[in-house]
């Protein structure tokens, strides 16, 4: 985030709706009220409520600013959040109070506005933006989200109509950037039971083994032997039911559980692989692993102390990298993987297709084996011959090149015959799909392999 100064603001913008105040209720950086000064003034508000007298608070988050500061540095950093609260102060109606709450979040307190009249404030934020803004030789253009809570609980305090605006501004951002959206008791449930569910894993989700996982067949294609799995986690909720990993893995990223999750994950695994040596069953597992262990610096000593506890074999245990997800830092990742490769352990680039796929990714970095995702699959066998052939075009391009660098390729989401028989027409060496077989427990994956195939003694 951007810095703070102890000098003398450099820019100073006049409050409206407020009494000029003193330097301790003033942000630094923008002279916009701060944040104990914008909660004494919501304060102020709710104590001086009537019926007819309702306001709203609207929490402005700019969407990637990170991104911008980091490319930026922090003294353009700074002078952007500098320019965006100009922007927002011009915009802010007489009588209304705009401060900057920390970071690249402001609060506007909106007096006599009611839910429906703050979601038409919140709409008009995005024209603010849409001047890209002039730094230096730059031209930026910039969008905000936006969440809206309005005073109409009576035991509501400030800062949790803050706290509800900020869940709002949260909301707004899942489904997308450049939106808003208003606060509801249904979203007070939700951000309930997201904070129950994170406190749940954070306690004894782990330790009274609610979390399991399941392994999803990886076979060969020309021959059906089965050769591998990927481990997927699973939470047995004793309330909700079973959960997928979609419900809580960005809980666990949020929380910052993500390493304690995936060292549980990792240990489990490795404890079956072990199990499987010693009755010759050789497979080789595929783990997912988040951006974000990679982002602790520690992944390669965490992997390689799992390694060695358990005694994995080289090439039974694989590392699976979403290509979806950004990994910032390729030289970090490039040495990480190196160091754990050189332990005997895989290395797999997963959904490869599911986002803004780069080749020159899989030709640097140290990568055994490409995973195409079922997103290129499922329209192998499409009715719109045009997508089809388009479709089996790509797939069988990714599956030369990779085969020319000397990497397996293993394509996800087979689920019909035509898919597979695609699929095997175009030489895709490993497959993994419904078709082949669903995720399951260890002692199902164990007799599915007897009832399919004499699996081979090496993956």
């Amino acid at each position: 985030m951007s810095r703070e100064h102890d000098a003398p603001p450099r820019h100073v913008a006049a409050v409206s709706g407020t009494a000029s105040g003193t330097a301790a209720q003033r942000d630094a950086l923008t002279g916009l009220p701060n944040r104990d000064e914008i909660l004494a003034l919501i304060t102020a508000e709710l104590d001086g409520r009537t019926p007819g007298r309702q306001f709203s608070v609207l929490l402005v988050d700019i969407d990637g600013f990170r991104e911008f500061n980091d490319a930026l540095g922090p003294a353009q950093g700074d002078d952007l959040l500098c320019m965006i609260a100009d922007r927002l102060l011009a915009s802010t109606r007489p009588g209304d109070t705009i401060g900057r709450l920390t970071g690249d979040e402001f609060v506007v307190i909106a007096r006599g506005s009611h839910s429906i009249a703050a979601r038409a404030l919140a709409a008009g934020f995005a024209s603010i933006f849409e001047p890209a803004f002039e730094l230096g030789d730059r031209q930026l253009t910039l969008t905000a989200s936006v969440g809206v809570a309005s005073s109409t609980d009576t035991d509501i305090s400030a800062t949790q109509l803050v706290h509800n605006a900020a869940a709002a501004m949260h909301a707004a951002k899942a489904v997308g950037r450049n939106e808003h959206h208003v606060f509801t008791d249904e979203l007070h449930h939700t951000n309930r039971t997201r904070l129950e569910l994170i406190e749940r894993l954070r306690g004894i989700a782990m330790v009274e083994r609610e979390l399991t996982m399941v392994y999803q067949p990886i076979v060969e294609l020309t021959t059906g032997t089965v050769v591998g799995a990927e481990a997927l986690i699973r939470w047995n909720h004793p309330e909700l039911g079973l959960l997928m990993p979609d419900t809580f893995i960005p809980l666990a990223e949020d929380a910052d559980l993500i390493v304690p999750l995936s060292m549980w994950i990792l240990a489990e695994v490795a404890h079956t692989i072990a199990d499987w040596q010693t009755r010759n069953i050789h497979l080789q597992v595929g783990v997912n692993i988040s951006p974000a262990h990679f982002a602790t610096g520690s992944l390669a000593t965490d992997v390689i102390d799992i390694v060695d506890t358990y005694g994995i074999q080289p090439g039974r245990l694989a590392l699976e990298l979403s290509e979806s997800q950004t990994l910032h830092d390729l030289d970090a990742v490039h040495y990480q993987l190196r160091d754990v490769q050189r332990h005997g352990v895989l290395i797999a680039i997963d959904d490869f297709g599911s986002g803004f796929s780069s080749l020159e990714r899989l030709a640097t970095l140290p990568v055994d084996t490409l995973k195409i995702d079922k997103s290129l699959t499922q329209h192998l066998d499409s009715d719109n011959l045009h997508r089809r052939r388009a479709m089996t075009t790509l797939c069988t391009a990714l599956v030369d090149v990779t085969t020319t660098l000397g990497k397996d390729t293993v394509i996800e989401g087979i689920e019909t015959p035509e898919q597979l028989q695609v699929c095997t027409d175009m030489g895709v060496t490993f497959g993994q799909g419904h078709l082949l077989g669903r995720p399951m427990p260890v002692a199902a994956l164990e007799q599915f392999i007897t009832r399919h195939s004499t699996h081979s003694e090496s993956a």
